[in-house]
């Protein structure tokens, strides 16, 4: 396929990942990057060869050969740069997850992408795990039954120096706690896998580390399929990682995946047989990527899209974006209220993305 050329917006954690696996993808250029610190823009231009901006709007102004712009700024910010990108620059977008905090904003990202014929792209690269990949197949195939049970959860440790590592960690306005956050993947693979949301309930705490957000937080959820659901998302895990987990059960087969990015699978069993012993073991962990072997494979599928080919259906695009935001911020409002929220709704409580 042919290079995709790309500005990348933000050189700060998220985006040194991304600037590692373009560097090793033919298919990327990255032709200019912009952030308001003028040695980190310079330090990332110097490892892409590309050229270093402070003001990403003078930087697309500059190169109208830009096809792509990939957006690794604070969550919160998120909409305030691609709605633009995309209305005044008619761009293309990137975007780490989530798709950004305001379920109003999302919505509006999602229709401005359509309306403009753009692509919108967020990154959820849990999906290309292979475990991932061989469950879902197998859901979609009818081996598992009828639904029961769909349960993610992960225990992680973040320490005050984490959330102290830059102002907006941990905000309302521009970041959320530990659902929104580390908890993201695992919503938007509750929903990728289970489907459509009936309702949720959800409590949360502020309980080790001082943010505005939480740090603690358990859902129920039930699905429109009959099952039900459960995450536990926390950061409060001490004195280390403890993991993750992804639970599935049916009538007829359960699964379990875990890793600390659902990249392994611990237990597959269905009453069949399936799956052949030759397409478990091919797909029972991803291979080994200093780069992240998921992260690489969906930042690849995300190009081959934008150069037009059709979209690998593991890419997450805006409805489905859209779809996992809601079901955080539908978690957030009932832990606000205090009692369960049907879905669809409009956030009233939930601070997510409104600051305090």
């Amino acid at each position: 396929m042919r290079k995709v050329r790309i500005a990348l917006i933000g050189c700060g954690k998220a985006a040194t990942r991304h600037r590692r696996i373009f560097r090793e993808l033919p298919e990327a250029e990255v032709v200019a990057v912009a952030d308001l610190n003028p040695e980190k823009a310079r330090a990332f231009a110097e490892d892409l060869s590309a050229k270093p901006y402070t003001d990403w709007r003078k930087m697309l102004e500059s190169h109208p050969e830009v096809e792509v712009v990939d957006i690794a700024v604070p969550s919160g910010l998120h909409a305030r740069v691609a709605l633009p990108v995309m209305r005044e620059y008619g761009k293309h977008v990137l975007l780490e997850k989530p798709i950004t905090l305001l379920l109003s904003e999302a919505r509006e990202m999602a229709e401005t992408a359509r309306r403009l014929g753009l692509k919108l792209v967020t990154v959820y690269q849990n999906r290309f795990n292979l475990p991932v990949k061989l469950v879902r197949e197998a859901l979609l195939s009818g081996y598992f039954g009828k639904p029961v049970l769909f349960s993610a959860r992960f225990y992680w440790c973040r320490r005050q120096d984490y959330y102290d590592s830059a102002a907006w960690r941990g905000t309302w306005a521009l970041d959320g706690g530990a659902l929104a956050q580390q908890g993201a993947h695992h919503v938007d693979m509750l929903r990728w896998l289970a489907g459509e949301v009936e309702s949720v309930y959800a409590e949360m705490a502020t309980r080790l580390s001082r943010l505005e957000a939480e740090d603690l937080l358990v859902g129920t959820i039930r699905f429109k399929n009959g099952a039900l659901g459960t995450i536990e998302a926390t950061t409060c895990a001490r004195p280390r990682d403890l993991g993750a987990e992804l639970t599935i059960l049916g009538e007829r087969g359960s699964a379990r995946i875990g890793g600390f990015a659902m990249n392994e699978i611990l237990d597959l069993a269905f009453e069949d047989g399936f799956p052949p012993a030759e397409v478990l073991e091919a797909h029972r962990k991803n291979p080994e990527d200093p780069l992240g072997f998921a992260h690489r494979e969906c930042l690849r599928a995300a190009l081959r899209y934008f150069s037009g080919e059709p979209p690998d259906p593991r890419l997450c695009l805006p409805e489905e974006a859209v779809a996992s935001l809601e079901l955080v911020q539908a978690l957030y409002e009932s832990a606000e209220r205090g009692e369960p929220v049907r879905l669809p709704f409009e956030p009233q409580k939930s601070k997510l993305g409104k600051g305090v």
